[in-house]
């Protein structure tokens, strides 16, 4: 492969096309700006959008001719590659999260545990210390499973994807602020509904599974949930993945990152509490430059989550009449508390609009017709129809 010098025009100032040199996301931190921009420029790193090239400057490529880069081109070929990667880890949670259970109650039987599962449900039911080891099992591989791909395909920089200390601190009260007031607002259709929809909530459900145990269990069991899920939802969502696609522009990464959110709980329940928060901690994310926000605040949400639907089966059924004011209590903490965190000033991070090539109907269909993330997404909403029929 070599250049054709008749190509090369003489100029004093040559028009240079490098999609690398003309990203900057210095707005988080200098140290961030260094990392993501020198695992971008890396050569053997093919999930990397990049590009670089000289007006009236093409390369000689056997069998083809003069070939001239183009940035487009890259660009989609670096969303497909990244898209296979998050298809294959979302089509693997989904495959444990479904399977998992009977193949580890079925090898419960074998070595003699009293153990039976429920198919018509999928629960398990018998001997409450290997059902609870069980469902731990197959709550941490569920999400162990697809970080792991990420973090062997992908390869970002730990400086990059699970930062935890906050370079803009004063984003953290900020984001505890806006969960609050959509907690409260998204959750407000609830109380006309005569169907108790938290039950598919994370902890709702998790309520619902181990019911039947004894309450020290049932409390390290939500405990469990609670903690683990928060924690390896958020690395699932926004370490890796978040900052891969950051690349193509910080809006794209979030609202992408939400549709995997969705996803990733296959409710139509929870559509809208799911998509309007990983939105909100996806901006946490960027803006603050750590993980910590988007977790604690993952962990803040399912706590009210559950706070709600602990008031719907309660014993005691005065406690729905307080629902309307647990949610306005929320909402008020909500707005005083953006009131006295949210100051917009010139050093407030921002987030930013990469340069891109592909025009937003083309990346729609790169996304959603290629590859198996488009695979992926179908099973979703087959899981979602099937929920609702049955």
């Amino acid at each position: 492969m070599t250049k054709n010098p008749m190509k090369n025009l003489p100029a004093s100032a040559p028009d240079t096309v490098d999609v690398v040199a003309e990203s900057n996301y210095g707005t988080t931190s200098e140290a961030y700006n260094k990392a993501f921009r020198t695992w971008r420029s890396s050569e053997k790193n093919e999930y990397a959008f990049r590009c670089r090239k000289r007006t009236k400057e093409a390369v000689y490529v056997e069998g083809k001719g003069y070939h001239e880069p183009d940035p487009a081109a890259e660009e989609r070929r670096a969303i497909m590659q990244i898209n296979m990667v998050i298809g294959m880890a979302l089509f693997a949670f989904l495959l444990i999260e479904n399977l998992l259970t009977a193949l580890l109650m079925g090898a419960a039987q074998v070595i003699g545990l009293d153990v039976g599962y429920c198919y018509s449900d999928g629960t398990v039911y018998g001997n409450q210390t290997a059902v609870l080891a069980i469902l731990m099992l197959k709550t941490i591989l569920k999400y162990l499973v697809p970080i792991l791909i990420f973090r062997l395909t992908f390869r970002m920089p730990r400086r990059v994807a699970f930062h935890l200390k906050p370079d803009a601190p004063r984003e953290f009260p900020a984001t505890i602020a806006v969960t609050l007031i959509i907690f409260a607002v998204t959750n407000v259709w609830m109380l006309f509904s005569p169907i108790n929809f938290l039950s598919n909530s994370t902890l709702g459900e998790a309520y619902y599974t181990v019911s039947y145990m004894r309450p020290s269990y049932q409390m390290v069991y939500l405990v469990f949930e609670l903690l683990t899920v928060s924690i390896c939802k958020e690395l699932f969502l926004h370490g890796e993945v978040l900052h891969v696609l950051r690349q193509f522009g910080d809006w794209y990464a979030i609202i992408l990152t939400a549709i995997l959110a969705v996803c990733v709980s296959h409710s139509w329940t929870t559509i809208l509490m799911e998509l309007t928060f990983s939105i909100v901690s996806g901006i946490a994310v960027l803006r603050s430059g750590s993980l910590i926000p988007s977790i604690f605040c993952r962990m803040l949400y399912h706590v009210m989550l559950f706070g709600l639907f602990a008031m719907e089966v309660w014993p005691n059924q005065t406690l729905q009449a307080y629902r309307p004011l647990f949610l306005f209590l929320v909402l008020l903490v909500g707005i005083l508390l953006c009131l006295l965190s949210i100051r917009p000033t010139r050093k407030s991070p921002a987030l930013l609009t990469q340069k891109h090539y592909l025009s937003m109907k083309e990346r729609i269909y790169t996304t959603m017709h290629l590859g198996p993330l488009s695979v992926v997404f179908f099973l979703c909403i087959v899981l979602m129809v099937i929920e609702v029929i049955f």
